[in-house]
């Protein structure tokens, strides 16, 4: 397939439809109007771009988002899956701008559209062609975050966010194919996911929505091998979870063993049992605050969250997990003070922070292919909610298409659901010692770029081509700088360290 051919700064050269008049499908005409901001739009074939027209607060405790996606290049694009949702609601019926969403970073939360009660979207159904030069009008009804959050980051696949929007007050107009009303729809249950954030230390891995803390230690620093005794240093490592407890407010301690799928369940059930009892034992003479509740159970090898294929995944489920209330901060974090990022115009070209061209030789052909990439980091950003936003683009500098599908994905990881994708970029605080992954929703979905074919990811980029990304962290807003690194198959390629503006 066909790469993206998004030039460095994802479009250049494309020319806007006559007057920014959009056509859908069914030929009919939208309003003229003015966009409140654009964000470029990695597609296969060809440039494209994103406006954003109205984001308000709508009927029926709503909000409704306009949206206009403008064929850049010289070639038609078949839209059938360049919204989809990876993680689609079961039973919904799929109309095609099913993955756009509304991310409230302060809250860790993810809302996608709504759905009647009989599973129909409110959304556009964008599953035409756009052919080249038009634009195409489409729109998405979700159920509205609290009174007191008005800005959002709108999150639409295959496109740069538009990070920090404003919710608006006062009814959109509605788009040309809108015949569902909000005011008037029977709605289903609203799908607000959790959005997970993720990271990694020497000791210990970190999931995080806006409620819980689900802390991951690997049973290889709790345990010897085949053994439930907690080791020495498996003391200074609890003791460091449980000063995290005793800074929650929340009366209940979730501890559960797992075990990777060699040998028999017969033997992995029971272990896993008795290493999630040692720990809990542990914990009720190293936890200081009363009135909690520890529930511990084992699970042998199920829910793995890597593949059991080699060591390195076995390890990965080797583990303990402890999961309790989100810890009080206790003290306000330094307030972020950067708004929306430096605007973005139809034509302009992303700047460029920092770049990467690997010289790698290790005489293995999918590694060695990561030196006909060139990386250029094009903005790191951090809003006010405190999502850091990263944008990079992959060019090619060989002689010949260089394929990236699953080459960037976060590496034998189970925990994305859309496998496909730029799961495997990560942001490293060297000075705090800790590895951030990219956010992902309850659903599994990544909040970053998917490389599937089926939803019109990219798969290779041509020489001289480029194609542009993004994935979406979060990030204490105490850390300033990050090295930006990416995972190429089993390759770690750092890009140095970048400034989170």
């Amino acid at each position: 397939m066909l790469a993206s051919v998004l030039a460095l700064a994802g479009c250049s050269g494309g020319k806007k439809p006559d007057g920014g008049k959009s056509t859908t499908a069914g030929g009919g005409k939208a309003a003229n109007e003015k966009a409140i901001a654009a964000e470029p739009m990695a597609l296969d074939e060809g440039p494209a771009h994103v406006d954003l027209i109205a984001l308000r607060r709508t009927a029926n405790n709503t909000v409704t988002a306009r949206l206009r996606v403008v064929n850049d290049g010289r070639e038609s694009i078949g839209m059938a899956g360049v919204l989809s949702d990876s993680a689609p609601k079961k039973g919904a019926e799929e109309r095609g701008a099913g993955g756009i969403a509304l991310l409230d970073g302060a809250a860790d939360k993810a809302y996608y559209p709504l759905t009647t009660g009989t599973g129909v979207c409110l959304c556009s159904d964008s599953t035409g062609d756009l052919a080249a030069g038009q634009a195409l009008d489409v729109y998405a009804v979700f159920p509205a975050p609290p009174p007191q959050t008005n800005r959002v980051t709108v999150w639409v696949p295959r496109a740069l966010p538009f990070a920090d929007a404003e919710i608006r007050k006062g009814q959109a107009p509605p788009a040309p194919d809108q015949s569902l009303d909000p005011a008037k729809a029977a709605l289903g249950r609203p799908t607000i996911r959790p959005l997970i954030d993720s990271s990694e230390s020497a000791d210990e891995a970190v999931d995080e929505d806006g409620d819980n803390r689900t802390v991951r230690l690997s049973a290889d620093v709790l345990f010897a091998y085949d053994k439930a005794d907690l080791t020495s240093k498996a003391r200074a490592v609890l003791g460091n979870v449980a000063r995290q407890i005793d800074a929650s407010k929340g009366d209940l301690v979730r501890i559960d063993g797992y075990t990777d799928d060699s040998g028999d369940d017969a033997v992995n059930q029971p272990l896993s049992e008795r290493r999630a009892q040692a720990v809990q034992t542990a914990f009720t003479a190293m936890v200081t605050r009363r009135g909690i509740t520890y529930r511990s159970a084992g699970h042998g090898s199920q829910h793995p969250i890597a593949k059991n294929d080699d060591e390195a995944g076995r390890k990965r489920n080797r583990r303990v997990t402890i999961t309790f209330a989100k810890p009080v901060p206790q003290a306000r974090p330094p307030a972020a003070t950067a708004g929306p990022p430096a605007p973005w115009t139809p034509g302009a070209r992303l700047p460029v922070l920092a770049t990467l061209r690997p010289r790698v030789h290790t005489g293995i052909d999918v590694e060695e292919e990561a030196g006909n990439i060139r990386f250029d980091i094009n903005e790191l950003h951090r809003d006010p909610s405190g999502l850091v936003t990263l944008v990079w683009t992959a060019t090619g500098v060989g002689g010949a298409e260089q394929p990236i599908q699953s080459r960037l994905d976060k590496w034998a990881s189970l925990e994305y659901t859309d496998g496909i994708n730029t799961s495997g970029v990560s942001l490293l605080d060297r000075a705090g010692r800790t590895r951030y992954w990219p956010s992902r929703d309850g659903a599994g979905a990544c909040v970053c770029s998917s490389l599937r074919q089926d939803l019109h990811g990219t798969q290779a980029v041509a020489p001289g081509a480029g194609a542009t990304f993004v994935d979406v962290y979060k990030v204490p807003a105490s850390v300033r700088a990050v090295d930006v690194q990416f995972s190429w198959d089993t390759l770690t390629l750092p890009a140095g360290n970048v400034t989170v503006g």
